[in-house]
């Protein structure tokens, strides 16, 4: 479904399922957007890939910023976020993540929410986020843990996100760091573990499909969340800023990885 994304966005915005879909997950994305930027100013925000416009509706709720800025390849997307989001956007335009019509740092931060799994080219995106803007929120899911492993490894599957979601991209937490820092030269300010909410979980999910959903939850209140965030998969939320040409190594004032949200 998602080789050709104007086309399946112009059908899937006509399924009310998938639409109350990205509304259950906005809500979470955004928190984790507002926590890792909770020790900067935010004055203005790209989002990069904005789909339907839910992540950034739920940041003007939170009041997160005062101008509001999105970008998407599909001009339905686009079209969509512009009348969900009403006067909360500033500007929006079609077109491709890695050639951003910006000059250099136009925003506060720009986000790429869930975004660069489904790109061929997921450093471009990032470089040129940072270009942009003075500092990048990137959230992924890390797939590459031992649940997916059986999965591909064993069972000879391929990984469910990559026909479901369009995922072309797949990290574990420890190799999407080292993407961003060594591939996309950033910087890692700040991170965050979402081990996803129940109502993610079991958003959807009905009769014999709830089974699932409530081993996890079992799990999440049995084992540390490290442990957890290896075994199935997570969200990684990361706050970042462009390395200097001249910095080879990760700079001691940057901050350590934070625990998995409980």
């Amino acid at each position: 479904m998602w080789t050709d994304y104007n086309a399946a966005y112009r059908e899937a915005l006509r399924d009310e399922a998938f639409l109350a879909w990205r509304e259950a997950g906005a809500r979470q994305k955004a928190i984790n957007i507002a926590h890792v930027c909770r020790k900067i100013s935010v004055s203005s925000v790209l989002e990069i890939g904005c789909g339907t416009g839910a992540v950034l509706r739920e940041l003007g709720c939170m009041n997160f910023a005062n101008r509001y800025v999105a970008t998407d390849i599909s001009a339905a997307a686009v079209e969509f976020a512009q009348k969900s989001c009403g006067s909360l956007l500033s500007n929006a335009y079609v077109g491709p993540a890695d050639t951003l019509p910006f000059p250099e740092k136009s925003f506060s931060v720009a986000i790429l929410s869930h975004v660069i799994e489904h790109l061929e080219n997921p450093a471009g995106a990032v470089r040129g986020a940072a270009r942009v803007a003075d500092y990048v929120v990137i959230e992924v899911p890390t797939e590459i843990v031992l649940s997916n492993t059986i999965r591909t490894k064993i069972l000879g599957k391929p990984f469910a996100s990559a026909a479901s979601a369009g995922h072309v991209q797949f990290w574990s937490s420890r190799s999407i760091a080292s993407f961003l820092q060594q591939d996309c030269g950033q910087e890692i300010l700040l991170s965050r573990t979402d081990l996803l909410s129940r109502e993610v979980e079991f958003y959807g999910r009905k009769g014999a499909r709830r089974a699932k959903p409530i081993i996890k939850e079992a799990l999440k209140s049995v084992i540390p969340g490290w442990i957890y965030a290896r075994l199935l998969t997570t969200h990684a939320t990361f706050l970042c800023r462009e390395r200097p040409q001249d910095v080879k190594k990760k700079s001691p004032a940057a901050s350590a990885f934070e625990s998995p949200r409980p």
